[in-house]
């Protein structure tokens, strides 16, 4: 037996790849699914939590292959101490969240889902509306993207293809020197947020949540920015101070933001209540990895990873 267990369900096309590549795969409706920690040499992870207690019950476990990049959901400390290989499959997804942060920029610009729901509640509008007014050109404008790798570097070329904009980039990991790949993409290096936050137009954020990136932006640094700034935010949802957004919305100290990142996921009415009313917020439930072909693409990635390792080959994508 190969020892390989999915804690969660996956794309449908991707688990027949995975059954192929492991024919006995311990999946969901499996009886010993439950005691996989008695038995599971590798483990298949998309949202379900591996918390510290499960990976020092574990027995046998060997690797780790989260379906996704985030990897906030296992404990990686945990991993490390206890010598479990955790890999993640950055860049996968790359392509579509860049494209997900230039939609959610357009659609706060252009308030188009304030117009559309007036549109839907039958309201003529006309130029006085401020729906119609208050909307915003991209063009020339200036983009500060906060996190350097792919998702980061796409971002930013997009924002230059679409709009010709002006890019400050900080990320205090990523070298100066010529052979890093922001080497091609014009633009300017932040010494920090806060020298950063007052000069953009647009902040686009794209770390992974950890100790060092929760609560990166607060309310503090939200009231630096320009009063007609917008947020993006298509990352992790703790990164961002969710109490010193909304209060940041509900005050007009930024001019919008859109959110695709949740400190709850799903996000709901139930738990985030009138927020959902704000209409400087546009929202979206965390869909940068949702198409069906991403979806794809990331669970065979993540079978490959799994099968490379158990032949033992050295881990790719390797972050415990």
């Amino acid at each position: 037996m190969s020892g390989v267990v999915a804690l969660d369900t996956f794309d449908p096309e991707g688990s027949r790849y995975m059954r192929k590549v492991f024919p006995d795969v311990i999946e969901l409706q499996h009886p010993s699914h439950s005691s996989w920690p008695d038995h599971a040499i590798g483990l298949f992870v998309a949202k379900s939590k591996v918390t510290a207690d499960l990976i020092y019950r574990a027995k046998k476990l060997k690797f780790i292959v989260r379906h996704g990049t985030g990897y906030d959901n296992i404990d990686a400390e945990a991993c490390k101490r206890k010598g479990i290989v955790l890999c993640n499959l950055p860049g996968i997804s790359a392509m579509n969240v860049a494209e997900v942060a230039l939609a959610l920029t357009g659609a706060c610009t252009k308030n188009l889902v304030e117009l559309s729901r007036q549109m839907r509640a039958g309201e003529k509008l006309n130029k006085k509306f401020k729906s119609l007014y208050s909307a915003t050109l991209l063009t020339g404008k200036t983009f500060g993207i906060i996190g350097g790798g792919r998702i980061g570097q796409l971002t930013a070329k997009k924002y230059i293809g679409a709009f010709d904009g002006k890019i400050i980039m900080y990320d205090p990991y990523i070298p100066t020197n010529k052979s890093n790949p922001w080497s091609s993409i014009p633009h300017d290096r932040a010494s920090s947020i806060e020298a950063m936050a007052p000069l953009v137009d647009v902040l686009s954020i794209h770390v992974p949540l950890l100790p060092t990136t929760e609560n990166l932006i607060t309310l503090q640094i939200l009231k630096t920015m320009k009063p007609t700034s917008i947020l993006i935010n298509v990352a992790r949802g703790g990164v961002v101070n969710e109490e010193g957004l909304w209060t940041a919305l509900r005050e007009g100290i930024i001019a919008s933001a859109g959110v695709d990142a949740w400190v709850s996921e799903p996000p709901t009415r139930e738990t985030y209540g009138d927020v959902f009313e704000l209409e400087n917020l546009v929202m979206s439930p965390h869909i940068g990895g949702s198409p069906a072909e991403v979806q794809t693409a990331t669970c065979m990635s993540m079978v490959d990873h799994m099968r490379e390792m158990i032949d033992g080959k050295p881990p790719r994508d390797r972050v415990a």
